[in-house]
């Protein structure tokens, strides 16, 4: 698997592969990461990574010049995967529940393999996440 090849890479400067997306066609491959830095994911973080990343690439991939993008995952970023719970551990964040209702707002305390923990205006809540329909990150519930 190539994310995993790249992860350890990435963890060394501090930054986390949140998602890895690739596609070849006519023989070129596309490449699009997203990496998250606790601290904030700007140019500079980006940057560090495509440094990383795209030379590992060329060789991974078989490709003399991929084309690779590498982004943050945006202030709303939709939660996609159980990962990327513990990668987020910190962050804002608002879950709907399936059957609908009303979104709860809080901050993501820790996940599991089955469940995420969330700190409310209520208290700690926990959220299977076979419960929950969407979820987004949340720039206005604040985070480290």
């Amino acid at each position: 698997m190539l994310a995993a090849d790249l992860e350890p890479l990435l963890m060394g400067a501090g930054l986390r592969l949140v998602e890895l997306a690739i596609s070849r066609h006519r023989g070129s491959a596309q490449v699009r990461a997203v990496i998250f830095a606790p601290a904030g994911t700007g140019i500079s973080e980006c940057s560090t990574a495509h440094r990383l990343i795209y030379p590992r690439l060329q060789i991974l991939l078989g490709a003399a010049e991929p084309s690779l993008e590498v982004t943050s995952p945006g202030i709303e970023r939709a939660i996609k995967s159980p990962k990327e719970w513990m990668i987020f551990r910190g962050k804002g964040v608002r879950i709907l529940p399936v059957g609908g209702g009303e979104w709860t707002r809080g901050r993501i305390v820790t996940a599991s393999s089955g469940s995420v923990t969330l700190e409310t205006s209520a208290g700690e809540q926990v959220f299977a996440f076979a419960d929950i329909a969407k979820a987004r990150l949340d720039s206005s519930q604040g985070g480290d």
